[in-house]
């Protein structure tokens, strides 16, 4: 059974056919946090409901209704089975010349499971260890997990930080202080 998240996310994916979506508009749709999304998105992945494939930085989603019966995913792009009820226009437009599926196409006739290589992105490195100082552990962030990452002190713990990293699409909480060798970092 999907959590109430997962279905919420599964809901707004479904209305728009899949394609790509920037998260800022899946957190004003869905009214989920960033991490709430990655969690509903995973929960759907592991349920095969959604697939998801990367382009350069950009996720793709594909609904398993868009995917064959041998399980193999269709064309990246392709539009969606039905009409569009809020009349938005997809982002991901047809990249084939094949006309979309009619609203009349049946669904696939068993829940198919997408293959692993399109459904996750590698493990997100830890940074961690002894630094000269915060700067010096935010060079070594961004030379491992790309130069957009987003830092953010904890509000609660003093010198727990939560860094984002967008090539990696995921997050990971750091404990840091301070001693007089240097910045220590777990």
């Amino acid at each position: 059974m999907l959590s109430a998240k997962a279905q919420n996310l599964l809901q707004v994916i479904t209305a728009r056919g899949g394609g790509y979506f920037d998260e800022y508009w899946l957190r004003d749709k869905t009214g989920l946090s960033h991490g709430s999304i990655v969690a509903a998105r995973q929960e759907l992945v592991a349920e095969g409901l959604l697939s998801i494939t990367k382009e350069s930085r950009k996720l793709i989603y594909t609904l398993t209704s868009q995917q064959g019966e041998s399980g193999q995913q269709e064309e990246k792009g392709q539009g969606k089975a039905g009409d569009n009820p809020s009349g938005e226009v997809p982002l991901a437009p047809p990249t084939n010349n094949r006309p979309a599926p009619s609203a009349t196409a049946p669904p696939p006739a068993a829940k198919t499971l997408p293959a692993a290589h399109d459904s996750f992105l590698p493990a997100m490195p830890h940074v961690a260890g002894n630094f000269y100082d915060f700067d010096e552990w935010t060079d070594a962030l961004m030379n491992a997990l790309g130069s957009c990452v987003d830092i953010s002190e904890s509000l609660l713990e003093e010198g727990t930080y939560t860094v984002y990293s967008h090539e990696y699409e995921g997050e990971d909480t750091y404990h840091t202080w301070q001693t007089e060798d240097g910045f220590v970092v777990e």
